[in-house]
């Protein structure tokens, strides 16, 4: 059988929401959107509503609690919809998925996409609580990310998957957002992760207790250990986030 490259989203459970808010965490530096979506999804017990299916992902499945789980998963809490993925995102991959993505929250007529990510910080060492950059393609929420702490870029690029959500999404004619954390550039940082989620806070009233990410985050660094690996190899082959000189 030859393989194909679609991408297949699997709605298990029925998706009728007005004009939902979806938030984004993929692998990438600091692995601060998968992170911080896996801390959100549990912490206020959304629903497991779906997966991604392809020929092109790697032939691995996780496993939580004695669960055997799909890498890409979907949930829903109320108007929120998350989407969390658990394995490397390759160029070709990306591409793909990310513009099946976005036809998807097209159909599902999105307010708004949030994509959470990281932005490599030499000295993150030295940096108690990281600050949170972003950027849009609409002035509205331009203004709404600023009014919760977000410090908009007036210059610079993005580069790799999120590029290409936001890319397509002003194809699509969607609002959609990307909100990247100083973070450690080859580790996980539990601690990034909470910065996005401070501001989702503010942005939409998550209202994530960030507490428990804060305490055990050398064991989310070790759980995500091997994640992260796969992930800079990954990212290799590709560029990805950079902040100017005058934001660090």
């Amino acid at each position: 059988m030859a393989i194909s490259d679609d991408i297949i989203i699997i709605e298990t459970k029925d998706i009728d929401v007005e004009n939902p808010i979806i938030i984004e965490g993929v692998p990438d530096v600091g692995l601060v959107g998968s992170i911080a979506v896996s801390h959100m999804v549990i912490e206020q017990k959304f629903e497991e509503i779906g997966y991604v299916t392809s020929d092109l992902l790697p032939p691995v499945m996780v496993v939580h609690e004695k669960k055997v789980l799909n890498p890409i998963r979907l949930f829903r809490k109320g108007r929120i919809l998350a989407v969390l993925c658990e394995i490397p995102v390759d160029p070709k991959l990306g591409t793909l998925l990310s513009r099946k993505l976005v036809e998807w929250y097209k159909a599902k007529n999105a307010e708004l996409v949030i994509s959470l990510s990281g932005a490599p910080v030499e000295e993150r060492i030295n940096i108690e609580e990281p600050a949170v950059f972003g950027t849009s393609n609409r002035e509205e929420s331009l203004k709404r990310m600023e009014g919760s702490g977000v410090q908009i870029l007036e210059e610079g690029f993005l580069s790799g998957f999120y590029a290409l959500v936001l890319k397509n999404s002003m194809e699509l004619g969607l609002n959609s957002a990307v909100l990247l954390a100083q973070s450690y550039p080859s580790y996980p940082d539990p601690g990034a992760a909470a910065s996005v989620l401070k501001i989702l806070n503010k942005m939409i009233e998550l209202n994530v207790d960030l507490k428990m990410l804060l305490e055990q985050a050398e064991d989310v660094k070790m759980n995500y250990r091997t994640l992260m690996e796969q992930t800079n190899a990954s990212m290799q082959k590709e560029n990805k986030v950079e902040v100017p000189t005058m934001y660090r």
